[in-house]
């Protein structure tokens, strides 16, 4: 079993305030995609033959399918028709409006993160408003897998004021737009991208504790002990997407493509999960007092990875990537999603998201009813 020493662990952002969950919602762009058509398909469409590297790649990770919001026909593509970031964002959002019994304009604001926007300017969160015919006061982050975290950091404040009218918070990702499939040959990182990767939304509307909403809009559970952190002072990005921006706005393969380093993450990971851990038991939460934890969704193997490391026993680690793959600033919110609909009243779940860009940390304890 691991050892935690809060006395030694980096600084966190705590927030103190209950918050309600009264509705959460999902969208996943078109059907499945199993490991074994993504990996035909792409041979056949661009003459490759790395179906077989592809499967050990896959199988490593336990990903057996994820859904995408391109169709991998061309090498420089974009999202298929009702399947932009934005819609799938703002699709979610109503599904979790609709789950709380609530039109988008009873929402006092509307928080998004991504990190892979429709454009870089304006942000993916106008266009979301848009698609819902919203007309109140937005927000957006550009983060990936923690992005949830620190969307959380602003809910606490938003939602302390006195009368303060429900919040949405949606996490989107298409990062299968990124990609070149004809690089699948020569950089082994595209390949592993490939099979993990799966795009996708979700969201989730919260109120404070105790609202006049809460009369309408029954609460499902309460989310409480938030925090939030970084140990990448100094490192290097583990993950990034280096072209678009202002140090380099053209990308060198004409296709944008995000960078993976694979050796940093691997070294740097365990330490980033314990960061996390360290954070929750600040909070008084263990692996001992929760009835689940829900990680950072980078593989299918999870479970198995935090039992073996980390001690933690594998029939309490929520695991979703094998079904989705990694949806980066989704990920958390969809298992979630999924998770809050199984648990029974009373039960309470540990959230430890962990973002390898620049090695962030953050999480929630969620007790259900």
């Amino acid at each position: 079993m691991f050892d935690i020493n809060t006395k030694t662990a980096p600084p966190i952002w705590r927030g103190s305030n209950e918050l309600a969950v009264i509705g959460s919602g999902k969208c996943l762009p078109g059907s499945p995609v199993s490991t074994d058509e993504l990996l035909e398909h792409v041979d056949k469409t661009f003459d490759l033959d790395i179906g077989r590297r592809g499967q050990i790649y896959a199988q490593k990770l336990n990903i057996k399918q994820r859904h995408l919001c391109r169709d991998l026909r061309e090498r420089s593509e974009g999202p298929r028709a009702g399947h932009r970031n934005p819609e799938l964002a703002a699709s979610a959002v109503k599904s979790a409006l609709d789950d709380a019994g609530l039109k988008p304009n009873d929402l006092g604001y509307l928080i998004g993160h991504t990190a892979t926007p429709a454009a870089p300017i304006p942000s993916n969160i106008a266009f979301v408003a848009d698609e819902l015919e919203y007309s109140g006061p937005y927000m957006e982050l550009r983060q990936a897998c923690t992005g949830f975290a620190n969307a959380l950091v602003v809910a606490e404040g938003l939602l302390s004021e006195p009368g303060a009218k429900p919040g949405a918070i949606g996490g989107s990702g298409t990062g299968s737009v990124f990609f070149d499939p004809t690089r699948l040959k020569e950089d082994a990182g595209q390949l592993v991208n490939l099979v993990q990767m799966g795009d996708g939304a979700a969201a989730v509307i919260l109120a404070p504790k105790e609202s006049k909403y809460e009369s309408g809009c029954r609460s499902k559970g309460s989310l409480s002990n938030k925090f939030y952190g970084q140990i990448g002072q100094g490192r290097q990005p583990g993950f990034c997407l280096p072209s678009g921006g202002s140090d380099e706005p053209v990308a060198p393969n004409e296709v944008p493509e995000f960078s993976h380093a694979f050796e940093d993450v691997r070294t740097n990971g365990p330490e980033l999960f314990l960061a996390g851990l360290s954070a929750a038991a600040q909070c008084e939460l263990t692996p001992d007092n929760v009835d689940y934890i829900l990680p950072h969704q980078a593989n299918g193997l999870m479970g198995i990875l935090m039992e073996k490391h980390l001690g933690v026993p594998r029939d309490k680690v929520v695991v979703h990537a094998d079904e989705i793959g990694n949806t980066g600033s989704a990920a958390i919110w969809l298992a979630f999603e999924r998770m809050r609909t199984q648990m029974t009243e009373g039960q309470r779940l540990l959230t430890l998201g962990a973002e390898a860009t620049k090695y962030m940390f953050g999480g929630f304890l969620y007790q259900h009813g």
